[in-house]
């Protein structure tokens, strides 16, 4: 009976060798997959970054070419007037009435919510791995 157990104990060590060393093979598989996907959350939060910086240079020069055509059309006594009636009467929105605050809603338009996998745990520290 005991040349049985040693033969188990054997077998079921080479078991338990086998799972211990798979299961770190899936924990470094893992960590390069969480690296991974840090690096490219950092690329994307740079390209953010990035287009959020050009719109507020587009729309500032934008502002500044709006403000010295005013200025131009302010020179002409007889084309000033016409030109800032229509300027004021102009239909649309600015690009500022078009984003509103987040708590202020247009009628008629219901913002949809945000879903619960989106929302960011922020007592976690993602850099540390």
């Amino acid at each position: 009976m005991l040349p049985l157990l040693v033969i188990l104990f054997i077998v079921s060590y080479g078991i338990l060798t086998m799972l211990v060393f798979e299961q770190g093979q899936t924990i470094e598989s893992q960590r390069s997959l969480i690296r991974e996907m840090l690096k490219d959350s950092t690329q994307l939060a740079a390209l953010k970054g990035k287009l959020a910086r050009d719109d507020s240079k587009r729309l500032h020069d934008k502002a500044s070419a709006q403000a010295d055509h005013k200025d131009a059309d302010s020179g002409n006594p007889g084309a000033g007037a016409k030109g800032s009636d229509k300027e004021t009467k102009r239909p649309g929105r600015s690009a500022h009435s078009l984003k509103e605050a987040p708590g202020k809603e247009a009628p008629g338009k219901e913002a949809p919510g945000k879903p619960s996998a989106d929302v960011e745990d922020v007592r976690r520290s993602t850099r540390a791995i």
